[in-house]
């Protein structure tokens, strides 16, 4: 189910967009390329400002989230790993230096090594905040406006990105960009419009963009944007990569 005419939604983005130009877009994310990490530790440590945390505390799950200083895939810079885990729960996120109500842009690199075939879906995606006091920021589905993850193509080797909108099950996921493939480094762009309650999602160089839906449950998507996540779950497992962080108001 949409929840708006398509283009009177894009129309009022265009207008909002164009009643703040005169304001420079800020960057809302600190250390997006993760060369200001030290190493593990500090990557998982919560400083309580703007900063890189890991954010589920499942107990040995925390620990899943390192820091990589080796080459993978071409890329020799530093950046962040989750290791895939059947059992726990692992989340990389950051708090933004100002939560966003309005519209805003992300873009991210993501290199996913595998997706484990037990509930073929993983290397989730969120961008929302934090509505109650437990599990963390994006933890649970009222706090998700963004809800994308990866999951195994028809071929071996390949991978499909896909959104959950709305109240969608699992079955019905919306699969937006097939024959991605394991081991490369894809370049992830979202364009959000938080008071409509929808964004746009494409690969760079690979899909144009496709307008989704934002996540909801009971009828309400989050109205306020103060974090972004990376995650592997218990009941989605994967082990991927992460670069060049760059979340910016507009």
């Amino acid at each position: 189910m949409r929840l708006r005419n398509k283009g009177m939604a894009l129309a009022g983005l265009l207008l909002m967009l164009m009643t703040g130009a005169a304001a420079l877009a800020t960057e809302l994310v600190v250390d997006g390329d993760f060369e200001g990490q030290k190493n593990g530790d500090e990557l998982r440590r919560d400083g309580k400002g703007s900063d890189w945390y890991e954010s589920r505390q499942d107990g040995e799950g925390a620990g899943l989230l390192k820091l990589s200083t080796r080459d993978i895939a071409g890329n020799s810079t530093q950046k962040a790993v989750i290791l895939a885990d059947p059992e726990l729960n692992t989340y990389l996120s950051h708090r933004f230096t100002v939560p966003q109500e309005l519209t805003l842009t992300a873009s991210f690199d993501m290199c996913i090594k595998e997706i484990l075939p037990d509930d073929n879906r993983s290397a989730f995606i969120l961008l929302g905040g934090i509505k109650d006091k437990q599990g963390g920021p994006n933890s649970t589905g009222k706090e998700r406006f963004v809800f994308m993850g990866f999951e195994n193509g028809d071929e071996p080797g390949t991978l499909n990105l896909f959104a959950r909108e709305g109240q969608t099950k699992w079955a019905e996921k919306t699969v937006f960009v097939r024959g991605l493939k394991t081991d490369t480094w894809y370049t992830i762009k979202l364009e959000l419009n938080v008071p409509e309650g929808f964004y746009s999602a494409w690969v760079e160089g690979v899909s144009e963009p496709f307008e989704l839906e934002s996540f909801f449950t009971r009828g309400r998507t989050p109205g306020k944007i103060s974090h972004i996540s990376f995650a592997s779950w218990n009941d989605g497992a994967g082990t991927f990569y992460v670069d060049n962080v760059s979340v910016q108001d507009q």
